[in-house]
């Protein structure tokens, strides 16, 4: 199988009764979490002191609404109120207001399993407010208080825990809570907060009312001066220049350069009317007057017009004439001649128009030329009186600026001294802050909530235990279901067999005699039936067990198949394939074979089989073996000895069962897969790693030439969820 598809069945989602069974066969550890969590909560609820909470309300009032960004200038209002009260000064005069510095049971920390339950409790709360206050607000300097031992940060900190300032979601309130294992001091501190904003917010104010008011008096001063002295500098210019009437000759020369423009560009609009006409009348009133009656002023002549007319009547009458007399007949040659006289007068009197225009254009553009002169030197005019004009309007405008920013400087002082004896103890940042729900002494505690802790950690202990459930089969590369190794090799899984209550149950021998009411004996039993049910079972007669690793159990699933076909009445040759470590003979109870007598000599000579094939205590089974382990197996196996030797073993035996050595490991399994007619690949459940299962088939396939024909789950869990994996209850048919 490629790693794409191995990589898809990781991939594969859980399905609901995969999940249900994944939590039942990991039911100890999320128990385990569960009584952890909850334990923890129990011994938390009963170490922690009772906490009471003690709660204002205030209200904010904004003095004046945009009118854009209401609802956004009321939240940042209600933020900045909030981030106030819980800032690190307001918190200091809390702490000097109580003698909060010398109280031993607010310094102290108090025993080692309080103290970490309790900050783990009010962390949920002071989390978020802590983070913000941090954020917003410079960090306090670091000061021994009274008794040495503790910083005001420190102060800050512990007090911040026991106070929470949050704006009501939907409303202009600020909620105020302090929290505190008495009641009384819960109630104190509460107040002292408010007393503290307050009295902060009166100095702050008075304070930056009376810097306010002397910098304006300052101000007030230095600009009165400044005014002075720009008066002094404007009646000095005037008297120099004598500009008293600076203003009237402005007017006349501003006036007089207005009409000056308004000539010119008349004239030059003239002018540029006539440019083109002139020109085409230059180019065509000497060799095409005709021609110029396309213009305006030519045309519209009245002597250009009446000749025009006799020309159009001449010619009229000509055409009449042309129907009755020749062209040489006198009568035509007098027409002729008339009209001749009529053209030639015609285009006198154009060219004579066209003398006109020509006239008409000389004078205008002398016009303009004589007006843009007459404006050229009223433009120096006006730069000359401008010249004077600029550092007068200048001494002007600053005369002008230090009297209105002197007077807005009164305005400002006046309206100063109007605040500040309007100032309330309510009034914020000019906004209006108002208690509306005075703190009172709390009656029951507010925390810790038994009932909640208890959800919560039972809560957290399952999602801790279901959450390393699946974490543990995220991280599971091994087989351990069946449906998931058939999704994964896309072999069948011919028979799960479930692991045995004695740890080494196959030291006892084979499962289907000593124990034939036990599911593992029933298990081979299903084998033999499945394996029978195949394609052509009847024929297939051989049956070699493999597997990937060794320690996989190839060696008691061979065994007790053969033995479970023995039981069947079937002649049954079990050989012990593995030739390096072979186990079957100790398993079975029976002793070394007689010398010449082994599997390796079989091999040899496979005429031995008949003398070599030990009965065992098993009726109709008959084991065939080495008795001890040597080197060079996958050389004999690898002669044509074996093949021999299982044609042999078929005539003589109804069924031959071959154990083998692992795939991966050594090569003498590939030898014998070649030989055999079914081949069954053993793997161990929840140990043997897929990787290592796929490179196994992959070297059937490649160098035996066949694949599995199916493969046994070895050693599955039993349990209440064994059902989920092979599909029968011990229980009811055990």
């Amino acid at each position: 199988m490629s790693a794409k598809n191995e990589k898809s069945s990781f991939a594969e989602p859980l399905d609901l009764q995969e999940l249900l069974h994944l939590f039942r066969q990991h039911l100890g550890k999320i128990l385990v979490c569960l009584v952890l969590f909850v334990g923890a909560a129990a011994c938390y609820l009963h170490f922690a002191r009772p906490v009471y909470q003690s709660r204002a309300l205030l209200e904010v009032e904004q003095a004046a609404k945009a009118d854009n960004g209401g609802d956004s200038d009321l939240s940042d209002t209600l933020r900045t109120m909030e981030l106030k009260l819980a800032s690190q000064p307001v918190l200091l005069g809390v702490i000097k207001a109580n003698h909060l510095e010398s109280d031993p049971e607010f310094t102290s920390s108090g025993p080692f399993l309080v103290r970490v339950w309790n900050r783990l409790g009010g962390a949920a709360r002071s989390a978020g407010r802590y983070i913000s206050s941090i954020g917003t607000t410079s960090a306090a300097k670091e000061s021994p208080g009274e008794d040495g031992a503790h910083s005001s940060s420190e102060l800050v900190r512990k007090l911040n825990s026991k106070i929470s300032v949050n704006v009501v979601r939907g409303s202009r309130l600020i909620a105020v809570t302090a929290e505190d294992h008495d009641p009384v001091k819960a109630q104190k501190l509460a107040q002292s907060l408010l007393d503290q904003f307050y009295q902060q917010a009166w100095d702050a104010q008075h304070a930056d009312a009376k810097f306010s008011r002397d910098l304006l008096e300052a101000e007030a001063k230095r600009v009165g001066a400044e005014s002075e002295a720009a008066e002094a500098k404007l009646q000095a210019y005037r008297a120099r220049y004598n500009a008293v009437s600076l203003e009237v000759n402005q007017n006349i020369v501003v006036e007089r350069l207005r009409d000056l423009n308004q000539q010119v560009t008349a004239a030059k609009n003239a002018r540029l009317a006539m440019e083109t006409d002139q020109a085409e009348i230059r180019r065509l009133i000497d060799s095409a007057p005709e021609q110029l009656l396309s213009i305006k002023e030519i045309a519209s002549a009245p002597e250009v017009i009446d000749l025009r007319k006799a020309v159009v009547v001449q010619e009229a009458q000509m055409a009449m004439l042309a129907k009755r007399y020749g062209p040489r007949y006198p009568t035509m040659i007098q027409a002729a001649s008339q009209l001749s006289e009529l053209q030639q007068a015609l285009n006198h009197a154009i060219r004579k128009a066209g003398s006109l225009v020509v006239q008409s254009y000389d004078s205008a553009k002398a016009t303009e030329a004589a007006l843009e002169a007459a404006l050229a030197r009223q433009e120096q005019t006006a730069l000359d009186l401008d010249k004077i004009a600029i550092p007068y309007h200048a001494l002007e405008r600053e005369v002008a600026a230090d009297a209105a920013t002197y007077q807005h400087i009164l305005d400002k002082l006046q309206q100063a001294d109007v605040d500040h004896g309007l100032l309330t103890v309510s009034d914020v940042d000019g906004n209006n802050v108002r208690i509306v729900e005075h703190p009172l002494v709390p009656i029951r505690p507010a925390g810790p909530a038994p009932r909640l802790w208890l959800a919560l950690s039972a809560a957290a202990g399952l999602v801790v235990g279901c959450g390393s459930a699946l974490v543990a089969r995220a991280l599971d590369n091994t087989m351990s279901s069946v449906d998931g190794t058939e999704t994964f090799l896309g072999l069948p899984v011919l028979i799960a067999v479930p692991r045995g209550r004695h740890r080494r149950s196959a030291e006892f021998g084979p499962a289907v005699v000593t124990r034939p009411a036990s599911p593992e004996a029933e298990a081979f039993r299903t084998l033999r039936t499945s394996l029978s049910l195949l394609p052509g079972g009847g024929d297939q007669r051989t049956v070699l067990f493999a597997s990937a690793v060794p320690g996989e159990g190839k060696s008691y699933c061979s065994m007790n198949y053969a033995s479970a076909l023995a039981q069947q009445g079937l002649r049954t040759l079990l050989i012990d394939g593995d030739l390096r470590r072979p186990s079957l003979q100790r398993v079975l109870g029976l002793g070394s074979p007689d010398q010449g007598r082994t599997l390796s000599d079989c091999l040899r000579k496979p005429e031995l089989l008949s003398s070599a094939a030990r009965p065992t205590l098993v009726e109709n089974l008959f084991l065939l073996n080495d008795a001890e382990g040597r080197a060079g197996g996958a050389e004999l196996v690898a002669k044509d000895g074996m093949a021999e030797l299982i044609r042999r073993a078929t005539e003589a035996f109804d069924r031959v069962v071959i154990d083998s050595a692992p795939l991966i490991a050594v090569s003498d399994a590939l030898h014998v897969a070649k030989h055999v007619q079914t081949l069954c690949l053993v793997v161990h459940a929840g140990r043997t790693p897929r990787r290592l299962v796929r490179r196994a088939c992959g070297l059937l396939k490649d160098v035996a030439g066949r694949s599995p024909t199916g493969v046994i789950l070895n050693q599955t869990p039993r349990g209440f969820s064994a059902s989920y994996d092979y599909y029968y209850s011990e229980k009811v048919y055990a």
